[in-house]
């Protein structure tokens, strides 16, 4: 298991995607939440992060919500430099009030100013999966996948 990409994958997933279209649909909501898990990965803002998670979660590395919210505060208590970069691939909502998300994410010690920099950038980079569901009119990640990928998914 890379450790180090665990809890920030995760928040770098549910932060990776901006705001878009009509901020009414479920899509636009659930890229808003990926973008505040993101936010919140790169700020170490460990409670924003855990509101992102839901009770619910479980992956197949056997971590529920507290195993993921601790395994997050030891790396942003690791690591004061920090930069998440995320890459929405694909948002697929289903009829039941869940989202199936792609996205690729970076974790860096330092930013990239340009399409050149990110190129350039050595960074852990990951394919993360996510399955969301709607809470209490919140989407939150119920589940989630990742495996090491090239730094070109970024692009």
């Amino acid at each position: 298991m890379r450790s180090r990409a665990v809890p920030i994958a995760l928040a770098l997933a549910l932060a990776a995607v901006g705001c878009g279209g009509d901020p009414e649909t479920p899509e636009a909501q659930v890229r808003r939440a990926l973008g505040a898990l993101e936010a919140a990965a790169e700020e170490g803002d460990l409670a924003a992060f855990r509101d992102g998670i839901s009770e619910r979660y479980a992956d197949e590395r056997g971590h529920d919500k507290e195993a993921l919210v601790r395994f997050a505060t030891f790396h942003v208590l690791r690591s004061a430099r920090r930069h998440v970069l995320v890459r929405v691939r694909d948002v697929l909502l289903r009829d039941d009030g869940r989202a199936e998300v792609s996205l690729a994410v970076g974790l860096a010690g330092s930013p990239a100013a340009s399409a050149d920099e990110l190129a350039r950038l050595r960074a852990d980079v990951y394919k993360v999966d996510l399955d969301l569901a709607q809470e209490d009119g919140a989407w939150r990640v119920v589940w989630a996948q990742w495996r090491p990928t090239a730094p070109a998914d970024l692009l």
